[in-house]
Formats: C-alpha cells, structure tokens, sequence
C-alpha cells in the first residue's frame, strides 16, 4: 500500500495511522512557533531512539504536490525523527481545518512563550473569526488572559521577536503595553530585553511616577516661578545645534522626546 493511495484517506469518521517518509513531509509557513529549542530537540530525538514514538503526528496532504505532506501538529517530533536519523515517521492525516488544529495544538503545549502564545491566539481569532469570549470558550482559557494577550500585540514586533528568544514574562510585556508614553515605554523595553525588569520592579516604577505627577501638579505654579528661561534655553538651543552639526541620530526615544518638547512649546509661545 503506498503512503499516498491509502484508503483512509477517504470518507470513514477514524483515521489509522501511516508512516510517511520524513522527506515528503514539511513544516507548515503558518505554523504560530518560530523557534525551537535546539538541546530539547536533542534531547527529544535521543528519547525516540530509546522509546520509539508514542503518539503520531498530524498530516495534511500538500495541495501543490500531492505526494508531499504538511504538518499540521507535531512539528518538534518530525524535527527529532529528523534528527535520530529516522526514514519515517508515524502520522495521521487530517482532512478538517488544519490551521485551527495546527494553532489549537500549539497552544495546548506548556512550553510556549508568553509572545507565540499570544500570536497563537490573534492567529486563532482572525482565521476563526472569534471574539475574545468565543476563544476564552473554545480553548478553556479565561477570558482575561486572552486580553492581556492581545494587549501584548499592541508592542513593536521587533520588541517581541526578541521578547520571545528572552522569555519575558507575560505580565511584564503586559506592564509594557499598558505605558503610553512612548520614551517610557522604549526604556521599559530595552530594560526587559536586559533582564532588568521584573513585575514587581514595574510596579514599583508606577508607582513612583505617580507619586512624582501628584507632586508636579500640586508645585506646578511654584515651578513656574522658579523656572529661568533665560537660563536653561541657551543650553538646549546649543546642544540642539551641535546636534544638527554633527549629524546626530537620534533614537526612537530621543526623538519622541524632542516632539514632546516641540508641542510644549508651541502651547507656551504659539
């Protein structure tokens, strides 16, 4: 019986399982996981060759190649067979939404980070069409944690790719996300990325922001008053224009400084 002229491949409510070859099989590009862990596919490639292959991984049939295969869930133990050196691979095919299943698959997994998982979810949303108490339903999950999940999506995708290779928790890039000022938020992000930013750090950090708003507003006339502009202007119109002498370049947080500063001054001057 050939791999691909097999009869359970029709109608029939159980699929049996079949070995297909590990070269007609490729990743899906839609696959929500981006990277994978080099030493776990190491490890999980030496418990193949010890233990054989205790659960099939799920197929579907390449529309452009029929002999060709795409994974729709499985994807680490096709890279581990790969891996232990293996010709094929235990699989069951699947004829129904193969992106849902492939991105419901990936999200049941507990080694997902916090950025594939929230990516798993917008991807689950948008093919789905769900809302977020549809999801929170459908996955078990409490509708909260969808949330804070998008709320995560709202960040630079380049913060995230990194995020992700970090591990940074799921409440700091929600803590993140939260921060509206953009120069605080870029300076969050490059501390998260450090490994300098914790939970409870960020709290903290509110906090003492808060504190620090409450007391401008209370001494804001008293600032007033006090601040000398004849003063202070002079060094930054010089440190502006060494700045454009040397063509400086700015940082996405210098310059959303700058704007700031250039809107404050329009409302004091016009």
């Amino acid at each position: 019986m050939s791999q691909v002229d097999a009869p359970f491949l029709g109608e029939g409510k159980f699929r049996h399982s079949f070995e297909a070859g590990i070269d007609k099989i490729s990743p899906d590009p839609n696959q929500p996981r981006r990277s994978f862990d080099q030493a776990a596919l190491d490890e999980l490639a030496e418990s193949l060759k010890a233990q054989g292959q205790l659960q099939p991984i799920l197929l579907r049939q390449d529309p452009s190649h029929r002999d060709m295969w795409i994974v729709v869930a499985g994807e680490r133990r096709w890279r581990a067979a790969k891996l232990a050196g293996w010709t094929s691979i235990l699989a069951v095919p699947h004829e129904g939404n193969s992106t849902s299943a492939a991105l419901m698959e990936n999200l049941m997994r507990v080694d997902l980070s916090p950025v594939e998982e929230a990516r798993g979810i917008r991807n689950l949303l948008d093919h789905n069409n769900w809302s977020q108490r549809k999801a929170a339903v459908e996955l078990g999950m409490d509708q909260a944690r969808i949330s804070r999940a998008i709320r995560v999506l709202s960040l630079p995708e380049e913060f995230l790719d990194l995020a992700g290779k970090s591990a940074v928790p799921m409440n700091v890039l929600v803590g993140i996300a939260r921060v509206d000022d953009t120069a605080r938020r870029e300076g969050l992000m490059r501390k998260a990325l450090a490994g300098e930013l914790t939970v409870a750090s960020l709290k903290n950090n509110n906090a003492a922001e808060e504190v620090q708003m409450e007391k401008a507003i209370a001494q804001g006339s008293d600032r007033r008053r006090r601040l000398n502009i004849t003063k202070t202007a002079p060094k930054i119109i010089e440190m502006l224009r060494q700045a454009g002498e040397n063509n400086t370049e700015f940082s996405t947080a210098d310059i959303a400084a700058l704007r700031s500063l250039y809107e404050e001054l329009s409302k004091l001057v016009g």
